[in-house]
């Protein structure tokens, strides 16, 4: 499918007393706390004295202007969620949907369509509830962590934590070992419009809990008038010896512009790895950026990609380390097919206190047509002096000698190039803590590597 070009909205559509009567309505309609709703203004009031993004900050040079809107709307779901008597109009299976789980949320048009969580993981006291639900029944463990990670990153982040209509809080009392993965996963409504999500998750010291992150369209295949605005603020929280994993998939339709910032701070000898998966989305850019203050945090960031039409992928990432003998290590691997672009733009940052650490990044790009194209970046800026780093990345087509091996062996060549693919892609995906949800993945690089017609 072709994407018409979007135009980006100018100063003027943005109209402060309209958002911040919408941002009200918005958090009454959910029953938030007061406390709550001044959240929301305060981050409105730091979104509106910011600028957007014009292209010539380093971070954004690279993004096609033209398909990214910058823009700020409060989509009102409730009108499209339900039918004149008052019912979900149709609740869709999620392809994400996972067999076995210790919590689950899914979304609907903004609205939950299923909640459960295992019995042991609410007796040892996890949390998995949408972000106003977790206000009202955990006020103090809410106010205490939302917007702990720090301040926003640029205007859509600020934006994202004052007008969301969609969130969840995800929580792990100290000590508690949650085995099975938790789910958060949404169905996009395609007709709907924009959408804007806030995920807080905490593991408190010493526990252990990963979460997956599923989003997907209801109908891919539709052609709409307006691409929609996808973005999506996630705060990672991992106290002192705790250890987290967080894993974001998304299938999103065709025409839409995705836009994720995962940010994560890592306690001392805590752990959060972090990987995600892109397969739709006419522009995915994702921004995830490590706070490495404490010593001996370790930090793991995993990118997985498939393009293919004309889409652009893109990663920016950044390794802040502050803290003595923390390690980050980033690895992201894509293949590109037709006229697809990806772009990764890494930065390791070590301030003269970060002494004994050690940091890495690699980027791998397949690229298996000629039109495609990828730009990796590694960046390094360091200021101690007893480190160790490493970048390295890399751009170019299926090796030979890996297809002629498997060719010579009676392996036709695109079966043999499919197997060079999976194979290049398996390190990424066999992270992803859950089999079912490794499974899905491995489903979908499949039709994503189908010629164009042929895929769902």
């Amino acid at each position: 499918m072709t994407t018409a070009p979007l135009e980006a909205p100018s100063e003027s559509e943005i109209k402060p007393d309209q958002l911040r009567a919408q941002v009200e309505a918005l958090s009454r309609a959910k029953g938030e706390p007061d406390w709550l709703l001044a959240f929301r203004l305060a981050s409105l009031e730091q979104a509106l004295g910011m600028e957007w993004w014009t292209g010539q900050e380093e971070s954004w040079r690279r993004t096609p202007r033209e398909r990214l809107p910058r823009r700020a709307r409060v989509t009102d779901f409730r009108a499209s969620a339900l039918s004149a008597n008052g019912r979900m109009t149709r609740v869709p299976q999620h392809v994400f949907a996972p067999h076995a789980h210790a919590g689950l949320i899914h979304k609907y048009h903004g609205s939950i369509v299923a909640t459960d969580i295992a019995e042991q993981a609410e007796a040892d006291g996890v949390i998995i509830l949408p972000l106003s639900e977790a206000a009202v029944e955990h006020p103090e463990l809410v106010q205490r962590w939302l917007g702990e990670v720090g301040q926003p990153l640029d205007r859509y982040d600020a934006f994202g934590r004052a007008i969301w209509t969609q969130g969840a809080f995800i929580y792990a009392p100290r000590g508690v070992v949650v085995d099975e993965s938790l789910f958060y996963l949404v169905t996009q409504d395609t007709a709907a419009g924009d959408h804007w999500h806030y995920t807080v998750v905490v593991a408190e010291r010493e526990s252990q809990l990963s979460l997956i992150d599923g989003g997907d369209a209801d109908d891919r295949r539709a052609d709409l008038d307006e691409s929609p605005l996808i973005h999506a603020s996630v705060e990672l929280i991992a106290e002192d010896g705790a250890q987290l994993q967080f894993a974001s998939v998304q299938r999103w339709h065709r025409q839409t512009a995705a836009l994720s910032t995962t940010r994560g701070r890592v306690g001392r000898d805590a752990s959060i790895r972090v990987t995600t998966a892109a397969f739709g989305a006419d522009l995915d850019k994702q921004r995830i950026d490590m706070d490495m203050s404490h010593s001996g945090g370790f930090a793991e960031m995993r990118g997985l990609f498939v393009g293919d039409g004309k889409q652009h992928i893109e990663h920016v990432t950044r390794q802040h380390h502050k803290g003595v003998g923390a390690t980050s290590d980033l690895l992201i691997r894509g293949v590109l097919t037709d006229e697809s672009q990806a772009v990764q733009y890494g930065l390791i940052r070590i301030e003269p206190e970060g002494q004994k650490t050690s940091a890495h990044q690699t980027m791998r790009n397949l690229l298996l047509d000629d039109g495609s194209g990828a730009d990796p970046i590694p960046m390094l800026e360091i200021e101690a002096d007893d480190v160790k780093c490493s970048h390295a990345a890399a751009v170019g087509p299926v090796d030979p000698d890996q297809l002629f091996y498997l060719q010579a062996r009676g392996i036709p060549p695109k079966i043999a190039e499919r197997m060079v693919v999976r194979g290049f892609l398996a390190e990424i995906a066999d992270g992803v803590p859950d089999e079912h949800m490794r499974d899905v993945i491995d489903e979908l690089v499949e039709i994503q590597l189908e010629p164009a017609g042929s895929s769902s």
